[in-house]
């Protein structure tokens, strides 16, 4: 048996392919002709990819037997390296994973995950070996389906989440309605999430649509130098509660953008993340070694966001947030430090710097349907 890996995602994650020698490496007799690589396409739905003679080749190899006849044998390993690289980051999906709660011992659906589609490394082979033979030069990708890591309940149970890692909140305290509205059902979307081990999370991904059909309502936010009514104003009071729950874990973070201007419902400058779809976005790494589950909740006037996890020893000081220039106009800059240690070793110091500009430069432009 010969061991050959396809990437699956931009996430980095690896499906191992197991291929019997006799199925992508066997010899193929193709008669008394010989194959010359030239120019291919490789096809799906409407995306197309143009590869040259030169990559082709390597696909392949031929020889003639003491009869004259031709045989082919795949180089599975060129063409799972092609795949990787140009077609699969591009069109693999990966579901969405199931979230789950557990209650007083009982595991509880929150959410059921999707399946995605994932290229299906095997098939797409043998549909290039095919179309060589034939003399075709384009072959459409073979897919299949992937099964996201949790999907059912017992997919859950396997886990552990023995330790309360942090436990973060805002105060929303005096927000309109709509906005009080808006952070609930985002606030919900998190609860049950679990970020495995060295997996990148992103803000973004898991919030998915915010509009009237996802049940949000119009509030204001701050968009192309206005601040204006827009279905789902009030998330970031989410995403940063999520972006201090990560800094206080001591998890790294990959990205993150302060607000326009000052917003007051965040407290002390310098502490908040702003989202919006497809970005800016809010992203970290869950570095802890183990996997880490969100509980989540809005109680009373407060976003409480708890990661449970396994405790692998790091001491976590937050430096901040201190304002350190401040204008008549009420532009600032202010800044915030995460400082991460192991073994009495610092592992990460990292230091995010907020530069607010002035809210005149934002005025409010409120529009017919505004809430």
């Amino acid at each position: 048996m010969r061991k050959f890996v396809i990437l699956a995602s931009l996430l980095t994650l690896v499906l191992p392919v197991v291929v019997s020698a006799d199925t992508l490496t066997k010899e193929v007799s193709i008669g008394a002709s010989s194959i010359t690589a030239q120019p291919f396409q490789v096809v799906f739905g409407s995306k197309k990819w143009s590869v040259p003679a030169a990559q082709v080749k390597l696909w392949f190899k031929t020889r003639k037997l003491n009869d004259g006849t031709s045989v082919l044998q795949l180089r599975p390993g060129a063409i799972y390296d092609y795949l990787n690289v140009y077609i699969s980051p591009k069109i693999n999906t990966l579901g969405t994973n199931s979230r789950f709660q557990t209650i007083k011992g009982v595991t509880h659906l929150v959410e059921g995950g999707k399946k995605g589609q994932i290229v299906d490394g095997i098939k797409t082979s043998l549909a290039i070996r095919a179309a060589l033979i034939a003399g075709q030069n384009n072959v459409v990708v073979r897919m299949k389906e992937y099964r996201p890591i949790l999907f059912s309940a017992e997919d859950f149970k396997k886990l552990q989440f023995p330790t309360l890692l942090t436990r973060a909140e805002t105060n929303f305290t005096g927000s309109p309605k709509n906005r009080v509205h808006n952070i609930t059902v985002g606030t919900q979307q998190y609860n049950g999430v679990v970020i495995m081990p060295n997996q990148e999370f992103s803000f973004n991904s898991y919030l998915g649509a915010v509009d009237a059909e996802h049940g949000y309502l119009p509030e204001l936010v701050i968009k192309e130098h206005v601040t204006t009514p827009e279905f789902g104003g009030g998330i970031c009071q989410v995403s940063t509660t999520t972006f201090r729950a990560a800094m206080t874990a001591g998890l790294k973070i990959t990205a993150r953008h302060n607000h326009a201007y000052v917003v007051h419902y965040y407290g002390a400058p310098g502490f908040d993340a702003t989202v919006y779809v497809p970005s800016p976005d809010l992203r970290f790494i869950n570095d802890t070694g183990k996997p880490i589950l969100f509980k989540t909740s809005v109680t009373g006037s407060k976003v409480v966001f708890e990661l449970w996890g396994t405790n692998d020893g790091r001491q976590v000081t937050i430096n901040g947030p201190f304002t350190t220039e401040k204008k008549p106009d009420g532009s600032l800059t202010a800044a915030v430090a995460q400082v991460v240690k192991k073994n009495g070793k610092t592992i990460r110091e990292d230091n995010f710097v907020s530069k607010y500009q002035s809210p005149d430069k934002f005025p409010k432009v409120l529009k017919a349907n505004g809430g």
